[in-house]
């Protein structure tokens, strides 16, 4: 007989699904101290009870691979940095999900539109990287009379992109990687494209999350961007922000009827805020404490499930 993990039923958790690393490409604060990054964001997390953490990039996956693979997975080096096993107990309780971040082609102020596939942990590593990641396709270059140059999308690819834009245009500065992570761009219809023709490994297993008031929200419903806006929230699963009323939007209670949005929209969105940390300052002031926007104020995200992939859906 197979004992119950959460035997109590759904409980009210908090969960960050917006953290980034180290690994990440662009606003990293970081310097690269794993060591010190890893044990600042367990033990906040610990301290300040949030129990599952959305390990975040841009492009990639590396940052959620060298956690689970360098730490997660070796409990000398928890010992090393937690001390006792109580600590580390306490630490692999805590629930990590792979959420990778895009930068579509499709501009808004001239800002890239942000968008997030966050993946259950059931998923292996490789699989994301082999069978997503590496199957997604970016511009390289183009030429007059000729298909565009692409290359897939690698860090190897990305930092050659950067390389050579830093070697075209020279007012670009930062490493390689930075920089190829700025510019490159990718498809929303070629990344569920890709999802949907591996069903075997990722059906019912990622969920696409949107910042929808970063950018988004500068679209007038009644302009030319309509239907791009229209289509990317019918798409999504999560809205990623704190405003009042885009919660209200994404219940459906701006329209008439609840029935009118579902045909508008697909789905209710619900609404989750994340800390967004590109920094151990950030993390220090946000992770899974009441934090103030510009907008709102007081907000943290509390979800009543299993802290699972599942309880998330």
């Amino acid at each position: 007989m197979t004992k119950d993990k959460y035997p109590r039923g759904s409980e009210w958790r908090k969960w960050d699904l917006h953290v980034h690393t180290p690994a990440s490409g662009l606003a990293n604060g970081f310097n690269g101290d794993w060591d010190n990054y890893v044990k600042t964001l367990f033990t906040l997390a610990i301290e300040r009870g949030v129990a599952v953490i959305g390990i975040t990039d841009y492009f990639t996956i590396e940052g959620y691979e060298k956690i689970t693979n360098d730490y997660i997975g070796k409990d000398d080096k928890l010992i090393e940095l937690f001390e006792t096993k109580e600590m580390v107990d306490k630490v692999k309780s805590i629930l990590l999900l792979p959420n990778i971040e895009f930068r579509l082609d499709k501009l808004v102020n001239s800002n890239r539109v942000n968008y997030h596939i966050i993946f259950s942990n059931e998923v292996s590593i490789k699989d994301i990287k082999e069978n997503f990641l590496q199957e997604i396709e970016f511009v390289y270059e183009s030429l007059p009379f000729s298909k565009d140059n692409t290359r897939k999308l690698t860090r190897y690819n990305i930092e050659e992109l950067g390389k050579k834009i830093k070697t075209e245009q020279t007012t670009f500065s930062g490493s390689d990687f930075e920089i190829g992570c700025t510019t490159a761009i990718v498809q929303d219809g070629q990344i569920r494209e890709i999802l949907n023709s591996h069903s075997d490994l990722f059906k019912d297993k990622y969920l696409i999350a949107i910042p929808v008031d970063e950018d988004l929200s500068d679209v007038d419903w009644n302009s030319q961007g309509h239907l791009f806006r229209k289509v990317l929230y019918q798409q999504s699963n999560i809205f990623f922000t704190s405003n009042k009323s885009t919660i209200e939007f994404g219940l459906g209670e701006k329209h008439s009827s609840e029935e009118e949005y579902l045909q508008e929209f697909k789905s209710f969105k619900p609404c989750l805020i994340g800390s967004d940390a590109h920094s151990l300052e950030v993390l220090e002031s946000k992770l899974g404490r009441q934090w103030t926007t510009e907008a709102d104020s007081s907000k943290i995200t509390w979800i009543k499930a299993d802290p699972t992939f599942e309880g998330l859906k």
